[in-house]
C-alpha cells in the first residue's frame, strides 16, 4: 500500500476518517442552506506540456514540375502520350498541360512528341500516333502508362518487355476515341480520367522527381551562370524548331508562327533542354520506305539548358533505359531548373544555335 503524508502530530492520517469528516461537514452545511461541497480530496493541477517549437512548413511540390502541390494533390501515376507533330495535326490538344514534353526524331527527319502528364489530366489529348523504339527509354524513368495508337509488333513488344503498362487504341478503347472534325489518321484522342477509370491505377506508383528545381527563392542555375538569349534554334533534318523568349517563358514557334494549343493556350516552356545524341537504324521501314530510327538515350553527352532568357552549356547522363535523365554543368555540378513545364529536344541529327 502507498503511504500518506503524516499529520501535524507526526502520525499517519487515516484517509477514510478524513473523508468521513468532510462528508459530515458538507451535510451540516447543506442543512443550513449553504452550498454543499464534494467529498473528494483536492486534485493536483495537471502539468502543462512545454511548447514544441516547429520549423517553417515546406509545401509539397509536383515531382515533374517542382510547382506547389496544394494539399498534397491526388495520388496517381504519370501518363506518357505519343502526339503527332505535322501541319495536319496542328493545333494539338493537351500539350499545354503536360509536365514534360519530349520531342523526338522519327523517320524522314520529322519529329513527334512524347508528352508526360502527371500534375494535370486533360480530357482531350492528341492526335495520338504510333509508338517508336525510343519511347520506352523516355517513359520508363517515370514508370509511366504509355498510350499510343499502335505500332509494329516489335516496338509494342519492347514496351511490354520494359515492364511498362502500354495501351494501343484497342486496349485504351473508351478512353481513346476518334473525333469527326479531323481526318484519319490524325483524329485519335485520349482522355486521361477515362483511362484511369478503364484500366485502374490501384498499386501503380507515382513518378519520382525528374529534375532538380529551384526552391524557396533559389535562382535556377542558368539565371546565374548562363548567357542572354532571345531565341533558341533546334534544326532537325526535316523540322525547324524555335523558342522565343517573351520576357517570362519560351514561346514555341513552328514555321514562323507562334504556336498555341487547340484550347487557345500558347505553347510556352519554362525550361528548354537540348540533348545532343545519335540514332541507330532499326530494320523497320515506314510506308514511304524510310528506315525508322531509334534515338540513343543511354550514356551521356553534350547538352544545352535555357531558362529565364539565358542559355548555358551542360552535360546529360542516363545510365540505362529506366534511369532518369540527369543534367550537370560542365564542371559536374547538378543544374537546377525553374519550376514549371520543361521541353526536352532529343537532337539526334541536325544543329543547335541561339541568338
Amino acid at each position: 500500500m502507498g503511504q500518506t503524508e503524516p499529520d501535524r502530530r507526526g502520525k499517519t492520517a487515516n484517509p477514510r476518517l478524513i473523508l468521513a469528516v468532510i462528508g459530515l461537514t458538507c451535510g451540516l452545511l447543506g442543512s443550513f442552506g449553504l452550498t454543499a461541497c464534494t467529498n473528494s480530496l483536492p486534485e493536483k493541477p495537471a502539468a502543462t506540456a512545454p511548447a514544441v517549437e516547429t520549423g517553417p512548413v515546406v509545401a509539397e511540390s509536383w515531382p515533374l514540375t517542382g510547382l506547389d502541390r496544394p494539399d498534397g494533390g491526388p495520388r496517381r501515376p504519370a501518363v506518357a502520350v505519343k502526339i503527332e507533330n505535322t501541319a495536319s495535326a496542328r493545333p494539338q490538344s493537351g500539350l499545354e498541360s503536360a509536365d514534360i514534353v519530349f520531342e523526338e526524331m522519327v523517320e524522314g527527319g520529322l519529329t513527334r512528341f512524347n508528352a508526360i502528364f502527371h500534375s494535370q489530366t486533360p480530357e482531350e489529348i492528341g492526335p495520338v500516333r504510333s509508338v517508336r523504339p525510343m519511347d520506352t527509354a523516355i517513359a520508363a524513368p517515370f514508370g509511366a502508362m504509355l498510350v499510343y495508337s499502335g505500332g509494329v509488333p516489335q516496338f509494342e513488344a519492347k514496351v511490354k518487355a520494359a515492364g511498362l503498362r502500354g495501351y494501343n487504341e484497342d486496349e485504351a478503347l473508351g478512353a481513346s476515341y476518334r473525333v469527326n472534325w479531323r481526318r484519319m489518321p490524325h483524329n485519335l484522342y485520349l482522355s486521361i480520367p477515362k483511362l484511369f477509370e478503364k484500366v485502374g491505377i490501384e498499386g501503380v506508383p507515382e513518378p519520382d522527381s525528374a529534375f532538380d528545381f529551384a526552391r524557396n527563392g533559389e535562382n535556377p542555375t542558368v539565371v546565374d551562370a548562363g548567357v542572354p538569349a532571345g531565341q533558341i534554334l533546334v534544326n532537325f533534318p526535316s523540322a525547324r524548331v524555335r523558342f522565343d523568349w517573351n520576357g517570362s517563358k519560351w514561346q514555341r514557334v513552328d514555321e514562323g508562327m507562334a504556336v498555341a494549343a487547340r484550347s487557345g493556350a500558347p505553347l510556352q516552356a519554362d525550361n528548354v533542354v537540348v540533348i545532343k545524341t545519335t540514332t541507330i537504324e532499326t530494320t523497320v521501314r515506314d510506308a514511304a520506305g524510310f528506315p525508322v530510327p531509334e534515338t540513343v538515350l543511354e550514356g551521356g553527352g553534350q547538352a544545352y539548358v535555357a531558362t529565364g532568357g539565358k542559355v548555358m552549356d551542360a552535360e546529360w547522363y542516363k545510365d540505362s533505359e529506366g534511369s532518369p535523365l540527369r543534367l550537370t554543368d560542365v564542371a559536374g555540378a547538378p543544374i537546377v531548373l525553374a519550376p514549371g513545364q520543361t521541353w526536352v529536344e532529343l537532337l539526334a541529327a541536325g544543329s543547335f544555335s541561339y541568338q
